[in-house]
């Protein structure tokens, strides 16, 4: 949710830095509020460069429970509910589906999805999920049954348009005017100041949202290198989300309008920006082409590499003391998780200018109290 003028921070002088996607909805959110918000990041309005670009959007929750931990597919389940709101709020057009995902494995990997099935039905409800035939799977996406005799239907899960949703972020800054300071070299941040281009400013808070752009300032924070293709594959008809399973990673298939398609998969523990290896592209594209041969003719339209932030135990955290809050460790749920982590990272505002105790909801564990000795 983008919070509206429910409370009053009209005297508050709050600094953001770094404008991916936290940044951006913070922005907003506070602004109407009330706050006198500037955002500051070093890069362009599209936000090249941040992880957020290099996403593919998944809103896939319990696709994602053999590997997170269970409070991340808790923020994920209430987050899917919350995205709605947040768009309804933004002026143009951004894209969201909830249609619900597909998990497939081919013969020899069937173990792998056998082992996700018996997963589920420990840990969730018998309409979380659905085992489907191959006949039931043509119904859905008719192509997929051409090779793979069953899958597992999340019925509940979706996607969003990334780049779209940045997109729509920066039209929705311009129109509520944000103060927005663009090719922003952030060198320094502490509760109550920043150092930007080399002048030291001060603000009543300064909200840290630079993800690995805050290693050096962060404990423990890290960088976990994410490989995707962005592709125009005007013959693929997939319409819905796709895992397939694998014994050492899972790709993702996700179709975006117009037949373009992101395919991902690997996590590499290493803060490298550069090109993709020729073994990581021939990894993704084999395992497109072997869920569906017309990815064949697929034209690539770009290789996407970017590293995400990521603390020592893979969860996100809201560092709040006097005067700094610092917002971190999305990992690669970034999209999935949003909507809760911007509600309590508000929640963490409000605290800090109106002396509020904690609201004690299942996920106040994510605001950590330091103490600081100026």
């Amino acid at each position: 949710m983008l919070c509206k003028s429910e409370c009053n921070l009209s005297a508050a002088n709050i600094a953001i830095m770094g404008s991916g996607l936290m940044g951006r909805l913070l922005a907003l959110s506070l602004k109407r509020l009330g706050a006198r918000v500037k955002l500051y990041d070093q890069s362009d309005q599209k936000g090249r460069g941040s992880a957020a670009r290099a996403a593919a959007g998944l809103l896939t929750p319990l696709s994602e429970s053999l590997v997170a931990d269970k409070s991340i597919i808790a923020m994920g389940v209430k987050s899917l509910r919350l995205w709605p709101e947040i768009l309804a709020q933004l002026q143009g057009y951004t894209f969201f589906q909830q249609q619900g995902s597909l998990v497939i494995a081919h013969q020899q990997d069937r173990a792998q999805l056998a082992h996700f099935e018996q997963h589920l039905t420990r840990h969730y409800s018998e309409n979380d999920y659905q085992k489907l035939t191959r006949q039931q799977l043509a119904v859905l996406e008719p192509s997929l049954a051409k090779r793979f005799s069953c899958a597992l239907f999340l019925p509940e899960e979706g996607q969003i348009g990334n780049r779209k949703l940045m997109s729509a972020l920066t039209k929705q800054l311009i129109i509520e005017q944000v103060d927005w300071q663009l090719s922003a070299k952030i060198t320094q941040v502490a509760p109550y100041y920043f150092v930007v281009n080399g002048e030291k400013k001060q603000a009543d808070l300064v909200i840290d949202c630079r993800g690995t752009g805050a290693i050096n300032s962060l404990e423990g924070l890290r960088a976990v290198r994410g490989e995707l293709f962005q592709l125009f594959a005007p013959e693929v008809t997939l319409t819905r989300p796709v895992r397939l399973m694998h014994p050492r990673y899972q790709l993702y298939i996700a179709p975006k309008p117009k037949k373009h398609f992101v395919v991902g998969a690997t996590e590499i523990e290493a803060h490298d920006n550069s090109e993709m290896t020729v073994r990581s592209a021939l990894e993704l594209l084999s395992a497109a082409y072997s869920v569906d041969s017309a990815f064949a003719e697929a034209r690539i339209l770009e290789q996407v590499s970017a590293c995400r932030p990521a603390l020592m135990n893979n969860h996100p955290a809201i560092f709040k003391q006097q005067g700094l809050i610092q917002i971190n460790g999305l990992y690669r749920h970034g999209f999935l998780i949003a909507p809760v982590v911007l509600a309590k990272a508000l929640q963490a505002v409000k605290q800090s200018f109106e002396r509020v105790n904690h609201n004690n909801d299942e996920f106040s564990y994510l605001i950590k109290e330091v103490y600081h000795n100026a």
